[in-house]
């Protein structure tokens, strides 16, 4: 039988599991809201942002709370209770509302290398 050696950091490579967890996730939180909890006091922990509501893995996200920056912009904010590492639902949706929407691949482009200049 075959051992798993993927490391708990890294995103699965497995679509349908992927689904199936960001799924809950996002039923966890849809969840809160129904309980009456408003965006601003559900904290969500790293692994349930990166990857299933922001883009990329949670040692990326390690990384951007260091740095702060991520994907090429000011990384979202977050909030220590003790050791544990919390976004804040409102915050989350905040930092993905201020990505920039592009039509197709070519104004993508030429938008990046117009903010360049």
């Amino acid at each position: 039988m075959p051992t798993n050696t993927q490391s708990s950091d890294t995103p699965t490579t497995n679509p349908e599991a992927y689904r199936t967890q960001r799924g809950r996730v996002l039923a966890e939180i849809l969840e809160a809201q129904r309980a009456g909890l408003a965006p601003h006091l559900i904290e969500l922990s790293e692994q349930q942002v990166f990857p299933y509501l922001i883009p990329c893995s949670p040692r990326t996200g390690r990384d951007a709370r260091r740095s702060g920056t991520l994907l090429g912009r000011s990384a979202p904010v977050f909030v220590k209770r003790g050791r544990q590492v919390r976004y804040r639902l409102a915050d989350v949706t905040a930092w993905l509302e201020q990505s920039r929407a592009f039509p197709s691949t070519a104004a993508a482009l030429a938008g990046a290398s117009a903010a360049d200049h």
